[in-house]
């Protein structure tokens, strides 16, 4: 291969990991989203952060990875006028979503829900999520909240509603922080598109009156932490009256057919053509075979599914190229891989159906060109290339672990 076509195909992937790490947001938290570190530092919750709500506990709109403003995530977007068994009873009663509840829900809200499987007769199973902590403040000066409950609608390796439930110490209101989040196989831990369309699919299930209750929106200002100052407010009118279908469960359809590929491709790059859809269909496969996996075995955690799936797509698929580019044309086999590959991530991001954030978008594409590079390499006989094509693979690899994208 000519040495100006390497140097070309380098500075690609090199670029692309640059700025792939530059539009990351920070550590654990959304890509593009604002970083604790921006914000402006404070020992206490500051008087004019905090919002009235009802009963005697003004409300601090956002969740905390600590008990500190530092560790500031995501801002409640929805506050329910009821205590947090009301809350709960009119959530897991919807015949239309599956929810499941995590591991920390407190002792009422679990005898609650026993009573609600009982009648609903549903397979209630654990979530399981980080700690996040809510804070109010009362007579009696401020409080640093845990979870109520937790309860979350879809997989954990696919994609999924997350709700997360705070209750007032008077049980005047239940402050919900609901967001939308899919598992990033090449982070190793889910990423938030948003925090607007789960309170709306919550929302609209009031409005279109699935329950007795009167819904509103309320402008508070809320600044940060993906809000657009408006906070949901609902109001049950009684918890005899909650029934129905609240959230409506996710539909979506995702065709993978990728068997076909090699048919519509010319003989001579039949080879080529089928590596490409090896490669895309082991992108899609290590989805799907991650969520059934955690559907068919409920008691055994995520990540222990997610690492051994993990060594597929960051030692399987390199493999896979150096192992059957050898007898390719460079060009095509190149071509091939970028598509191929190309085509999973797409095909992946389409089935979770979640909006994929800029920066991941540029270190997907750099990834491609890493491996586009060990195919040409690897094809030509060209040892430098292919080093080269390894060694940016294994720094895209190691980028979004290290938490810089």
């Amino acid at each position: 291969m000519r040495r100006a076509t390497v140097v070309g195909l380098l500075l690609v992937v090199g670029v692309g990991l640059a700025l792939s790490g530059a539009l990351a947001g920070p550590p654990g938290g959304p890509p593009g989203g604002p970083s604790p570190a921006e914000e402006p530092e404070a020992a206490t919750v500051s008087e004019g952060s905090l919002i009235a709500v009802d009963g005697d506990y003004r409300l601090w709109p956002y969740t905390s990875r600590s008990r500190s403003v530092e560790g500031r995530t995501l801002a409640i977007n929805v506050v329910v006028h009821a205590d947090a068994a009301a809350t709960r009873t009119a959530i897991e009663r919807g015949t239309a979503a599956d929810w499941e509840e995590t591991d920390r829900a407190e002792s009422a809200a679990t005898a609650d829900a026993e009573r609600v499987r009982a009648l609903v007769e549903r397979d209630w199973a654990d979530a399981r999520s980080s700690t996040r902590y809510g804070y109010v403040e009362g007579p009696g000066g401020g409080t640093w909240l845990t979870e109520t409950f937790e309860l979350h609608d879809g997989t954990y390796l696919g994609v999924r509603d997350h709700l997360r439930a705070y209750e007032s110490p008077d049980g005047a209101y239940t402050a919900i922080q609901a967001h939308e989040e899919y598992y990033d196989w090449f982070r190793l831990r889910h990423t938030v598109p948003g925090i607007d369309d789960p309170a709306v699919r919550l929302e609209d299930e009031f409005i279109r009156g699935a329950v007795d209750a009167e819904v509103r929106r309320e402008y508070r200002g809320i600044e940060g932490g993906w809000s657009d100052g408006w906070l949901s407010v609902i109001e049950l009118a009684s918890l005899a009256t909650v029934a129905g279908a609240l959230l409506r469960r996710r539909t979506r359809a995702a065709a993978v057919d990728l068997a076909g590929r090699s048919r519509r491709e010319a003989a001579r790059h039949a080879g080529a053509a089928l590596l490409g859809a090896a490669l895309g269909a082991v992108v899609v496969g290590v989805r799907a075979a991650g969520v059934g996996l955690e559907l068919a075995y409920p008691a055994l955690p995520p990540k222990a599914i997610a690492g051994p799936l993990y060594l597929v797509l960051a030692v399987g698929l390199p493999a896979l190229v150096v192992a059957r580019s050898r007898e390719c044309d460079p060009t095509a086999v190149a071509l091939a891989v970028v598509v191929g590959v190309g085509a999973g991530f797409v095909l992946d991001f389409a089935a979770l159906g979640v909006a994929v954030p800029p920066a991941l978008v540029v270190h997907r594409a750099a990834l491609l060109a890493a491996l586009g590079a060990v195919a040409a390499g690897r094809a030509a006989g060209d040892r430098p290339v292919l080093g080269a094509g390894l060694a940016a693979w294994a720094v895209g690899l190691a980028l979004p672990l290290a938490g810089v994208i």
